[in-house]
């Protein structure tokens, strides 16, 4: 097992603090939802669960996934940790996610999705925002199906719930959400090659601040920093190339199905180069050094820094340690749920790592899509490009600075102090 020992302890008073926000923390896990439903798709077979943690502040937001094996286990979690991300992002909303356990490659996702937004319309009309999440496409996917049931925009009912908008207020709002979000995000934000939205590229760009700034944290320079990351959808390819677009080098990325590891690193252009061949959220592989055996290398080659950015539940025991092997000693959480447990409510894995590796929570490093839509909601016009994204990135930099602060040190006990904030906030009144 790797230790981790740093000069910056933080004081007795605050390592008791830190220790019992794991016992708060599992005890805000085990608590039971306000709101739970569960779907039946007679003509597919599909099942699929709306978990609203609570309605605080009047609504709940969280996105829709899709994955064979999903339970209501997982989208129960999921809600929490989006109650934990809004802490930060904002708005001061409750936590909610809906998932589907169905096959996301079947020929009939688009009819199980329609059928699914169509039995929680009452929940998307009134208190309830959605959006894309793992295997459902915001822009592809939602946008129009959402449409189609009359909806002016998924998050629709999070702006009623929450704003108390109606008519035309509420309409104009709608409108620059739209418009604000599906964006392109154009030069020099969007990599070439990718004509990518606010909406497709902004979590990644989160994610990729969370790296730099937990770099800088350390004293430790961007340039020339060795990356590994899983997944290369959305938020694992824009994290790559505004990584790479910084100095580092991408040396190992893995998808479901294959791996790919350049020793040497890959730059700016080299990622830009497999992005420009990926097939939607799919890692391209065409050298010798890929495909199977590269997932095998990827848990060999030295590197600096793992960036989670794909299902929920792989930081598992062997995997960390493994990762600790390769000299890792940072892991930024751009995938919700990263860490395997035995039930939602078991942290024990999780407060371990902490003590281990310096890691960025997952409810800061993946709220650039939360924060984004928390941005332009408080507004009738359209926020520019870099708008957004200069948001997203001062909001993840000022949050994983507190953490920092409230652990001691940059070198562990992140994830404490980030929970010990995201839980305080939670418990307090809201705007």
């Amino acid at each position: 097992m790797l230790t981790t020992e740093t000069k910056d302890t933080p004081p007795a008073g605050r390592q008791r603090t830190l220790r019992d926000v794991w016992h708060r923390y599992a005890r805000y896990l085990a608590t039971p939802p306000e709101t739970a439903i569960e779907w039946n798709d007679a003509e597919s077979g599909a099942r699929g669960w709306l978990a609203l943690n609570s309605l605080r502040g009047g609504a709940a937001g969280g996105g829709t996934r899709m994955r064979s094996g999903l339970g209501r286990d997982e989208v129960v979690y999921l809600a929490k940790v989006m109650e934990l991300k809004f802490a930060f992002s904002g708005p001061p909303i409750g936590g909610a996610k809906s998932g589907i356990a169905f096959d996301p490659s079947d020929p009939r996702k688009e009819e199980v999705l329609g059928r699914w937004f169509t039995a929680i319309n009452p929940y998307l009309r009134s208190v309830y925002g959605t959006a894309g999440d793992l295997n459902v496409d915001e822009s592809r996917e939602v946008l129009p199906i959402c449409g189609r049931l009359g909806l002016a925009h998924p998050q629709e009912g999070a702006l009623r719930g929450h704003y108390r908008l109606d008519g035309e207020a509420l309409a104009r709002r709608l409108r620059a959400m739209t418009e604000g979000m599906e964006q392109k995000a154009g030069s020099p934000f969007s990599p070439a090659g990718w004509n990518g939205s606010v909406s497709d590229l902004v979590t990644g760009y989160g994610v990729a601040s969370a790296a730099k700034r937990l770099l800088e944290l350390q004293g430790r320079s961007v340039e020339g920093a060795r990356v590994l990351i899983e997944g290369f959808g959305c938020v694992g390819g824009g994290a790559a190339h505004y990584l790479a677009e910084a100095g580092a080098r991408i040396v190992g990325i893995v998808d479901v199905a294959n791996g790919l590891v350049v020793p040497e690193g890959l730059d700016a252009k080299g990622v830009g180069e497999l992005l420009a061949r990926r097939t939607r959220t799919e890692l391209p592989v065409s050298s010798a050094e890929a495909g199977q055996e590269g997932l095998a290398a990827f848990r060999r080659v030295p590197a600096d820094i793992f960036i989670t950015a794909a299902a929920s539940g792989t930081l598992t025991a062997e995997a960390l340690d493994q990762m600790g092997d390769q000299g890792v000693r940072a892991i930024v959480c751009g995938s919700n749920l990263p860490f395997a447990s035995v039930c939602p409510e078991d942290t024990a894995l999780q407060a371990d790592a902490d003590t281990r590796f310096a890691i960025v929570a997952d409810f800061i490093a993946n709220l650039g899509a939360a924060h984004a839509f928390a941005f332009q909601m408080q507004r009738d016009d359209p926020a520019s490009v870099s708008e957004f994204f200069d948001a997203v990135a001062s909001t993840v930099e000022g949050a994983l600075d507190e953490a920092a602060q409230r652990a001691g040190s940059a070198e562990c006990r992140l994830l404490a102090g980030a929970l010990d904030m995201a839980l305080e906030r939670i418990s307090g009144p809201t705007a």
